[in-house]
């Protein structure tokens, strides 16, 4: 099974704009607004709801199988904010375990039909 998912920044020189005129990097000011977006891009919920069903998808088609999804950082924690909370250094907190995730990195998540039953950071 192989499926692929477009990233869409939008324009970016006015992502560029934008950089300047926030206090945080984009994918922080992301994190604090979930509706922030790029002029022709994705907000977070947008970025999610296109990831959740990737991910539901995924999960329906691959039962008892190991799965490899490939992502770029942003769209992983977005990802990952519907079952984690971030802390103020960034870093996940799952069942009140602190996870820092590695950009680049691995994480392995493993569910029980569609819900997370456990998460760790590999590499």
């Amino acid at each position: 099974m192989k499926i692929l998912m477009k990233e869409n920044y939008g324009n970016i020189n006015k992502l560029k704009d934008l950089g300047r005129t926030k206090k945080y990097a984009y994918t922080i000011e992301q994190i604090l607004d979930k509706d922030l977006k790029n002029e022709g891009g994705e907000s977070r919920t947008e970025v999610t709801n296109r990831m959740l069903k990737s991910l539901n998808r995924i999960l329906d088609e691959s039962k008892g199988k190991k799965v490899v999804i490939v992502s770029h950082g942003a769209a992983i924690n977005f990802l990952l904010m519907q079952w984690c909370e971030f802390n103020k250094n960034n870093n996940v907190i799952y069942n009140n375990k602190v996870i820092t995730v590695n950009s680049p990195g691995v994480l392995e998540l493993i569910f029980d039909e569609k819900k997370l039953i456990n998460l760790r950071q590999i590499i």
